[in-house]
């Protein structure tokens, strides 16, 4: 309760709590403490935190948390455009043409390439690595850094580059290593921004344009919304006949997929021939079709993000397991239906062994005194008679005790575990000292010897029977009063454990399905506007 007030419980915390109060409206309360609260309307940047902190909050959403928070992060950034495309395509030389001088890495091979995003700031780089450390690098560092890269590239998530270029205060390029590079971890978080990304600039290579792997990363991109503006790269090492046979192969290949091709050779552009290189062409498509309509891009961007949340989120909730109880409950009563009729049929069953032992006892008895019985019709019994009798009604005891334990054990098996060998067990103990408290003494010492000749066995029996063991009282009756206890505290249990997962689903309502639901209506509202 204290955890409660101080709103520091758990989801089992408030699964017990939940599940003893007495009402529906009361549980509801409880329930709303595990609840982010109403999700924001009309307002972007504050859908994006509350989706962020849904994941945080949720366990079951925990891998969807890193994306949510770069959202967040991205919003209100500079407009962020991916140039992409396969390996050697020229991508760096693309960036480095649009910067107007050196900031992309060139030269590097696809086992040392990373993803680098080019941001304004003072000269200096951040790098982040897939584990979630983070290291700064100084201006001078930045260039070493990547040239000298080995192995530990494949640690690496993305470098951040900081130039205090005008450029860079409208827009954010990530330079991407290429979708065909032989680091797989670099791969996936370049085909992550083809969502991440506001637009995409797609670099292809003269010769080797609209290959089936670009064909099919473009597909994503144009499913995921993106804007995609396609740069022919290395435009002047073919003809002009050449390159208008280029265009329209990729044209046609690519259909709808990019909303135009430009001819571009970033080499005459980095050599200061900007004219000759087609770059103020490409720099005009960038300004018309995408730094002109940064917001509506990046507002484009956040619905996108905001919508996959919602359908990957879902996609990650279990699905609700329907309520065993009743189920439980009918398999309950058939378990104590099966139990008690053994337990009936024991009480004709152990009683009939127990009398059909005794008698057969008096004449086992009988024979074994026989031989030593006195003159005119005396007979007595010695310490060993005694000792024959009560070993074999103590074994007849057994005997039948055994065949009622495995009856009842037979019938108890499929229901909740009930003492049954302890009662048993008691149940001997009470026999055997119905034998030993007197019964074979008297029976041999005063009914053997006071009954007249051949009616011995008969009074023999008589006075083994008068003394059987109370089946019903000893054994039966207080079995069946623990079954009644032990499956009143079953049904109990499984009433409780009702209330738990009725409690654990109104936590899911209020901790997913409700703010999932309206993290979606919100979205909703705002596309519509």
């Amino acid at each position: 309760m204290r955890r409660f007030v101080d709103g520091e419980a758990s989801d089992d915390d408030l699964v017990v709590l939940g599940s003893l109060a007495p009402t529906d409206e009361a549980r509801v309360f409880v329930a709303q403490a595990a609840s982010l609260g109403p999700a924001p309307t009309g307002n972007l940047y504050a859908l994006l935190a509350y989706a962020r902190d849904l994941a945080a909050r949720a366990p079951e959403l925990q891998r969807l948390l890193p994306v949510a928070a770069r959202s967040v992060e991205a919003f209100d950034r500079p407009l962020l455009v991916a140039v992409m495309g396969e390996f050697n395509a020229g991508k760096s030389s693309f960036v480095n043409a649009f910067c107007g001088q050196e900031v992309a890495p060139v030269g590097v091979t696809p086992t040392t390439a990373t993803i680098n995003v080019l941001r304004y700031g003072p000269p200096g780089g951040r790098v982040l690595y897939h584990d979630g450390q983070v290291r700064e690098l100084g201006a001078l560092e930045v260039a070493p850094f990547l040239r000298d890269l080995g192995e530990e590239a494949a640690a690496v998530r993305t470098v951040e580059i900081f130039f205090p270029l005008d450029v860079l205060r409208r827009v954010e390029i990530v330079d991407t290593p290429g979708l065909n590079s032989l680091r797989t971890e670099h791969e996936k978080v370049a085909r992550a921004f083809l969502t991440e990304a506001d637009a995409i600039v797609w670099l292809f290579a003269v010769g080797q344009a609209a290959k089936a792997t670009e064909r099919d990363a473009l597909g994503l991109a144009h499913a995921a919304g993106k804007r995609v503006l396609g740069v022919l790269n290395k435009a002047d090492q073919a003809s002009t006949e050449e390159l208008a046979g280029v265009v329209r192969h990729v044209q046609q290949g690519l259909g709808d997929r990019i909303e135009a091709l430009l001819p571009l050779s970033a080499r005459l552009a980095l050599q200061g021939r900007p004219e000759a290189s087609g770059l103020p062409a490409v720099l005009q498509a960038l300004e018309e079709r995408f730094f002109g309509h940064a917001r509506t891009l990046k507002r484009r961007t956040a619905l996108a993000a905001l919508t996959r949340f919602g359908g990957e989120a879902r996609a990650l909730l279990p699905d609700e397991d329907p309520d065993p109880a009743p189920a439980r409950l009918r398999a309950l009563d058939a378990a104590e239906q099966t139990l008690r009729g053994a337990l009936a049929a024991e009480r004709v069953g152990l009683r009939g062994r127990l009398e059909h032992a005794f008698r057969h006892a008096a004449g086992e008895v009988l024979e074994f005194v026989g031989p030593r019985r006195w003159p005119f019709g005396e007979a007595r019994a010695a310490a060993a008679d005694e000792e024959f009798l009560f070993d074999f009604l103590e074994d007849a005891l057994g005997q039948a005790t055994d065949v009622t334990r495995a009856a009842l054990e037979e019938a108890a098996a499929a229901g909740p575990p009930v003492p049954i060998v302890a009662a048993v067990e008691r149940f001997r103990a009470y026999g055997r000292g119905v034998l030993a408290g007197g019964l074979v003494e008297r029976t041999l010492r005063e009914e053997l010897s006071t009954a007249g000749p051949g009616r011995e066995r008969a009074s023999v029996e008589r006075a083994l029977m008068r003394h059987l063991p109370d089946v019903d009282g000893e054994l039966l009756t207080p079995l069946a009063a623990e079954v009644t206890s032990v499956y009143a505290r079953a049904r109990v249990a499984c009433d409780e454990e009702s209330r738990r997962l009725a409690m654990r689903r109104m936590l899911r309502a209020e901790r997913l399905d409700r703010p999932l639901a309206a993290l979606e209506v919100a979205v909703a509202a705002i596309e519509k506007n």
